[in-house]
């Protein structure tokens, strides 16, 4: 065993320690079956049982990662507080039999693992619970849960698949990308990063599995073809189903999320899909963390930011299946620059004010920047920059980075314009602090001399002392631009409105900070390059330089825009 695994373990172990009840039984034992799914294939799965008689209440979780160990560790911790703690690896993984294929057998085996732990005389009631792909395998079922399933946790996992894959037209390397090599067989070593980058260059794309990979990902290269939102790929089968489950789900559901974790946008959304009735007994809790759950704000405090998952969900389940208790509805949210929870009455949160700021032609007199103003200039003009996608902006910091671990968050930025194709914006001192809330969106209007291209945000506080942290950013395409289901033609000079929407924060601008925005037409690899080319973007094998023209001032009123309460 690693030293690193056995920090892990260390840390598994004190969250139960300092959050959770003391333990009151003993370990019985941990044993392994193969339980059988319908077509024969057994998985393995394991259980860990307290000493004494049963029935006992049963936390339950799938997952195709090879990381034994760490469940081990929660179901002798659990055993220890008389709940059966089990988990499975999916079809293929660790153990399991048959052939490992992403997403395609959870629907089923999930349910008929369900249903054979419902008919165990030890199982009283279960609950189920998950991260990221383990979420999944949680959400994909919860519409047709047998009676015992009382309670569901799940974290860190959208319910629209395409919102992980795609902002109008851009795909999301760093979320799928990277995943697919490790499902390739790529090892994450230290040349992981390099072939990596390389993977995200590679033209065209739609080759890069055998050239690259030596394996042909027939599940990968549908994602990287199927560019429309209302394409039947995404609105029917397995991802239409996903999509559709929330809103038939009839237990209570405790749902987290995190404001830079990848699946932020897809999670929150299986939130807001729930009915009514499911609400009634439901939670939200959004921090300020990545999807490792690691606070990421280092130019803010963060004395706060942290949260026991392991006790919170323990104490859930205990609540629902042990007490036979349902839970209050709640509605929780991390508050970044004030370091600090606030509870909210609905979601999306509901605001009282909003807050305009707009992009001038003129220098700032501080930084190497364009001045955001309180008010629109009068006087039109324009700002022009070149866009190479061979020579592309390099993300950092982001709120969908999951493979570059290191740009995950915000993050301290470079100094207004320290390119010339990065266009700054920078606002005077605010005189109070601002709360903003939910989404933000920048309208720009915007020409290029190409067929298609793309246009990125960068939202930033700028602290008393000049440092900038990235606040959210955004992108968009002439393609798929106002956020159209599908590909619209561009006529190279026109001048169009196009607005750009961030994911949700709840951020606290200080008084004396600043606002800055970037504009740029890159955010690498966060999002695939854009090769100024009309059509599926994987398909090109050639990229070329586009002529970007900002349109300020007059009929132009190009602005962002917060929601805000006051």
């Amino acid at each position: 065993m690693s030293n690193k695994t056995k920090e892990m373990i260390d840390l598994i172990r004190n969250s139960y320690k300092e959050g959770v009840s003391p333990a009151t039984y003993e370990v019985d034992d941990i044993r392994e079956v193969m339980v059988p799914m319908r077509d024969g294939i057994k998985l393995r799965t394991v259980i860990c049982s307290p000493k004494g008689e049963g029935p006992w209440p049963v936390l339950f979780v799938r997952t195709p990662y090879p990381i034994y160990e760490f469940f081990k560790v929660h179901g002798e911790e659990y055993a220890k507080r008389g709940f059966v703690y089990v988990f499975q690896f999916c079809r293929g993984t660790v153990g399991s039999e048959g052939i490992w294929e992403p997403n395609v057998n959870e629907p089923n085996d999930g349910i008929d693992s369900v249903n054979w732990l419902a008919q165990q005389s030890w199982c009283s009631s279960i609950g189920i619970h998950g991260i990221s792909y383990m979420a999944l395998t949680g959400w994909i079922i919860a519409d047709k849960l047998p009676e015992k399933v009382k309670a569901l946790y799940l974290c860190h996992y959208g319910v629209d698949r395409y919102l992980s894959a795609y902002k109008d037209g851009l795909f999301r390397h760093d979320i799928l990308t990277g995943w697919a090599m490790t499902n390739a067989g790529k090892q994450i070593t230290d040349d992981f990063k390099t072939d990596y980058i390389k993977a995200c260059l590679y033209r065209p794309h739609i080759k890069v599995d055998e050239d690259l990979w030596g394996i042909k990902l027939d599940w990968y290269r549908d994602w990287i073809t199927h560019t429309d939102y209302d394409s039947e790929y995404w609105q029917k089968g397995f991802w239409g189903k996903l999509r559709g489950i929330p809103e038939k789900i009839n237990v209570p559901i405790s749902i987290v999320a995190g404001w830079f974790d990848h699946h932020l946008e897809g999670t929150v959304l299986g939130y807001e899909k729930l009915n009514n009735e499911t609400k009634k007994y439901s939670r939200l809790i959004v921090g300020g963390w990545d999807h490792d759950f690691k606070p990421c704000i280092p130019g803010h405090k963060s004395e706060n930011a942290s949260f026991n998952l392991n006790a919170d969900m323990f104490y859930w389940f205990d609540k629902i299946l042990r007490q036979n208790r349902l839970p209050e509805p709640e509605i929780k949210t991390y508050i970044i620059g004030d370091d600090s929870w606030r509870q909210w009455e609905s979601w999306p949160i509901e605001t009282n004010s909003t807050k305009s700021l707009y992009f001038t032609a003129n220098r700032h007199s501080q930084f190497n920047a364009y001045v955001l103003s309180d008010n629109n200039s009068d006087i039109p003009a324009t700002i022009e920059y070149q866009y190479d996608p061979m020579n592309p902006v390099f993300s950092n910091g982001g709120e969908t980075i999951f493979v570059s671990t290191e740009r995950r968050g915000s993050l301290l930025q470079e100094e207004p314009g320290y390119r010339d194709d990065v266009i700054s914006f920078v606002s005077h001192e605010l005189d109070e602090d601002m709360l903003v809330v939910g989404d933000i969106n920048v309208k720009l209007f915007v020409s290029s001399d190409c067929e298609d291209t793309c246009f990125t945000v960068k939202i930033m506080e700028v602290l008393p002392n000049g440092e900038a942290y990235n606040l959210r950013n955004g992108i968009t395409t002439m393609a798929y631009r106002n956020n159209s289901p599908k590909r619209i033609s561009y006529v190279p000079g026109n001048i169009e409105e196009i607005n750009i929407k961030t994911l949700p924060i709840t951020w606290k601008v200080s008084a004396g900070s600043r606002i800055r925005v970037d504009i740029s037409s890159s955010n690498f690899p966060e999002y695939s390059i854009h090769s100024n080319y009309e059509g599926i973007w994987s398909t090109h094998d050639k990229t070329r330089i586009a002529n970007q023209v900002l349109h300020i001032g007059g009929k132009y009123d190009a602005a962002i825009q917060f929601n805000i309460i006051v």
